[in-house]
């Protein structure tokens, strides 16, 4: 076989070859290719003269393969249905018909106000999208990458103290809106009804959420900024416990104002007695599927469900306090 170079080749020839060693007939090979019969025939003879071989050679009515030919096959089998998957239009993503799972790394308690907003105003609109909930680990950035996982939701605080190793710049991150901090108490609390002063506020058990990648102490650092302090009855690693601990103690939380309006019914929510700083929800993916249309409808719609269900004012909070 005389050596060519690939740019220098019809590639309509390797079509040819595949239905000529297909059929072994030049007939029905034209047949197959939508060409004449002679036109067919000037193929085989241009693709004998490529391989210097004649790769099919009359045996009574048919044509039988020659060594070469047979080596041939499969590898041009297998190109032109590589070349068939290349050109198979992807399906026009319908959230209506798409039957599918999307993973979110959040803490609890974003799962949980997620999961919320998802259900009131958008599962009707996709119920065969279910959503997975995981932690955030530091292994979470490689599978934004992987695309086993699709989206992180974090605070704009636990991004930037991300380690080193995490480079954050290989991802896109979109603020979803502003958090605030609340502070509650069950129904029936002994100060349910009360203006909450500073000095209520401090004499105060608490519950304080802590989680080995989120930051907490905003309360205590605030508080330190006054020369005061508070006493922390119970520590959690996660939201939902700490909102059981609420439920059957005279103890009070200040946490995110989207999570406890979702107990509105056994909460009394008020602002804190001392000026806590914002943040804002970033949610993070990988560039591989910014043009993914499944995920950027997924985005769009967690975005406007979020907004809708928490409240420009209250938000979604990821900052443990």
């Amino acid at each position: 076989m005389s050596k060519k170079r690939l740019e220098g080749l019809d590639l309509n020839l390797l079509l040819a070859l595949h239905w000529l060693l297909t059929e072994r007939n030049v007939t029905a090979a034209a047949n197959q290719l939508g060409m004449s019969q002679p036109s067919a025939s000037r193929a085989l003879a241009r693709l004998r003269h490529v391989f210097d071989d004649p790769l099919l050679v009359k045996s009574g009515a048919s044509m039988t393969p020659t060594p070469v030919a047979e080596k041939l096959q499969p590898a041009v089998a297998q190109a032109i249905n590589q070349c068939r998957d290349i050109l198979k239009m992807p399906e026009r993503f319908d959230p209506a018909r798409e039957r599918s799972r999307f993973r979110i790394a959040c803490v609890d308690y974003i799962g949980a106000m997620t999961a919320k907003a998802w259900l009131t105003h958008v599962r009707d609109k996709a119920p065969g999208i279910d959503l997975d909930f995981i932690s955030p680990t530091m292994a979470t950035a490689q599978d934004l990458v992987s695309g086993k996982t699709d989206m992180v939701l974090l605070p704009d605080s636990a991004i930037a103290d991300l380690p080193a190793s995490v480079n954050i710049d290989e991802f896109i991150r979109k603020p979803i809106m502003d958090i605030s901090l609340k502070t509650a108490m069950r129904k029936g609390h002994p100060l349910a009804g009360e203006k909450m002063t500073l000095k209520r506020y401090c004499e105060s058990d608490h519950i304080l959420v802590t989680d080995e990648i989120l930051k907490a102490g905003v309360v205590d650092r605030a508080l330190a900024e006054q020369n005061l302090t508070r006493r922390v009855a119970f520590k959690t690693s996660t939201f939902l416990l700490a909102l059981s601990i609420l439920q059957h103690s005279d103890c009070i939380i200040t946490g995110p104002g989207g999570l406890l309006q979702l107990d509105i019914e056994n909460l009394e929510i008020t602002e804190p007695p001392i000026s806590l700083p914002g943040f804002k929800l970033l949610a993070g993916w990988h560039p591989n599927w910014d043009e993914d249309e499944r995920h950027t409808w997924i985005r769009k719609q967690l975005y406007h469900a979020c907004v809708q269900e928490c409240g420009a004012g209250i938000g979604v909070e990821i900052a443990a306090a």
